[in-house]
């Protein structure tokens, strides 16, 4: 894994203790954006995929028939790491309709028992998985990221519902995550023969699944707050597959629940509204995606029902005439 990952999780984490400890607060979403811009990316490598004739079509097969019958999921640890392999396929019927739904099905059942929910979240959220070829430009790697993200939300989810929670590393999936929105750059959705890469939709998703849980602290879902507004802010191709309803759901969830969130997102708006008119119009894709990214965002939280007042007001006091 690219040292860089490393150097770039101990700055996040910590500036996440720092947040703790009292001693940054105005000025997280800078500092954050200081390290996001210290990121140097990487020439493009070969991507190491499954081969999906290794009999992970059989496996598939096994398994949901067992789950057909209710039976006892014969799921070895060997086997979940098969599966699991798996995510990165670039076959749609082996990645989502296979090994997610599968997965999905057995969560649902209650089939997956306290050790394999303990290695679904370790593999999923491990840096060979999240950090896969992240560095590089656009790569079919991005199938098996978005996935684990994606499949990551799914699991915590069934961990908050639990009336014993888990015991978890939550502090160390905080800092991954964060470390994670500061690297991924692929916004692609939908991918012709591929099927759906979605990363950014899989983010909102474990952005939302981890401001339910009562594992973490304020201060951490805060800290994820603004550290997913400044990478929107830095994003310079195009969020339209959806993103924008779940960022708006999110947001409007996460802002009703403290007025410290509400404040801190009403801060990075301000803050977000100041960089633009700073630019002035664009003269570049990047800049333009830029400025239809946050407009789609801010539509979209128009159209939330449930928005705060405070936020309303601001977002009515706000006209772009960019566009």
């Amino acid at each position: 894994m690219d040292e860089q990952i490393g150097t770039l999780r101990q700055q996040m984490a910590d500036l996440n203790a720092e947040l703790k400890a009292g001693q940054v607060y105005q000025s997280l979403g800078h500092r954050i954006g200081e390290v996001m811009d210290g990121i140097h990316r990487r020439r493009r490598t070969t991507v190491e995929l499954p081969d999906d004739s290794d009999g992970i079509q059989e496996l598939l097969d096994q398994l949901n028939e067992q789950l057909a019958h209710q039976e006892e999921l014969a799921l070895t640890p060997a086997n979940l790491q098969f599966l699991l392999r798996h995510l990165a396929s670039l076959d749609p019927k082996i990645r989502y309709n296979g090994v997610n739904f599968t997965l999905y099905d057995a969560l649902q059942q209650d089939a997956i028992g306290e050790q394999g929910m303990r290695r679904l979240i370790s593999t999923l959220s491990s840096d060979q998985v999240l950090f896969n070829h992240v560095l590089e430009p656009a790569n079919v790697a991005v199938f098996g990221r978005a996935s684990a993200a994606s499949l990551l939300a799914v699991v915590l989810h069934f961990v908050n519902e639990q009336s014993t929670p888990l015991d978890l590393d939550w502090h160390r999936l905080v800092i991954q995550v964060a470390t994670y929105i500061c690297v991924e750059t692929d916004t692609r959705g939908f991918v012709n023969q591929q099927g759906w890469a979605h990363a950014y939709a899989a983010i909102v998703d474990l952005l939302a699944v981890l401001a339910a849980s009562d594992q973490l602290t304020r201060a951490d879902k805060l800290f994820l707050l603004v550290t997913y507004m400044e990478r929107l802010k830095r994003v310079t191709t195009p969020l339209i597959y959806g993103e924008n309803d779940r960022m708006a759901a999110y947001l409007v969830e996460l802002t009703n629940r403290h007025s410290l969130y509400e404040t801190a997102f009403l801060d990075a708006l301000k803050h977000w509204r100041q960089e633009v008119a700073k630019r002035r119009r664009p003269d570049n894709l990047a800049g333009w995606n830029q400025f239809f990214n946050r407009k789609r965002l801010l539509d979209a939280l128009r159209l939330k029902v449930g928005l705060s007042p405070a936020i309303k007001k601001y977002l009515n006091s706000t006209i772009d005439f960019l566009g």
